[in-house]
Formats: structure tokens, sequence, C-alpha cells
């Protein structure tokens, strides 16, 4: 994988994460919104960046594992930084930008922090990332 590595590259790439992450929220699952922004509606969910970073940093140590290994690395990575990311919104920023309740079994284990339906997603955009955003 020869991915653009240049600050410039990865700043965008981590935007388009972003972006696409709010897109597949909202469509998905309805609308949200992050804290970070206080109120204001911008369609850019920082977790989904955030995971894209992760993604990025992951991809090539992990781009000759089979096309379920990754996604199930992916999966875990982003399903990580979601939890860690929910733990800032609510303790450092006394928000509460999403809660997925009693979903699942994971859903009720992380206080609604994550689910077993985002950590899926997580790993499909890992995989779709590899294949059209790292490339």
């Amino acid at each position: 994988m020869t991915a653009n590595t240049t600050t410039e590259a990865v700043v965008a790439k981590s935007a388009l994460f972003g972006v696409a992450g709010w897109a597949a929220e909202n469509a998905l699952f309805g609308h949200r919104y992050s804290a970070v922004f206080h109120g204001h509606r911008v369609p850019f969910l920082p977790a989904y960046a955030a995971g894209g970073l992760a993604v990025m940093a992951t991809a090539p140590h992990i781009e000759s594992w089979p096309l379920l290994g990754r996604a199930v690395a992916y999966g875990l990575l982003g399903t990580a930084v979601e939890f860690i990311g929910c733990q800032i919104d609510r303790k450092l920023m006394d928000a509460r930008s999403w809660d997925y309740g009693g979903s699942d079994a994971l859903a009720k284990a992380t206080g609604g922090c994550v689910d077993w339906k985002h950590g899926a997603l997580w790993g499909l955009l890992g995989v779709v990332a590899e294949k059209t955003i790292l490339k």
C-alpha cells in the first residue's frame, strides 16, 4: 500500500473520514452531531476522523492479512477509538453526544459507548478506506 503521507494528505484524509463517518451515521442511525462544535450542526464526527487516522497508521502493517482479518482488526481498532472518544465526550466535555443504550450486550457493558453494529461499520469502513482513500 503506497499511501501519500504528507501532512496535507493525512489531514485531508482524516477530514474525509470525519465527514464520511457523519454521513454513514446519519444515513444508517439517524441524526448525529458532535459536542465538540458546541451545538452547531457540523457534518463531521471527530471519532471517525480519529478512527481514520488509526486506520491509516495500521493499514500498511496488516495489508498482507486476509480480508476478514483486516476487517476484524479495523472493527476492533475503530471500536477502541470510539470508546476512548466516548470517555472524552462524557468526562472531559460533560456531554453525551451518543449513547447506544442497551441496544446489545456490548452497549450495556460499555455504558452505551460502543455497540456491535458500529463495530461492524468500523470494519467495513476500514476495508473500503484501504481500497479507496488510502491508495
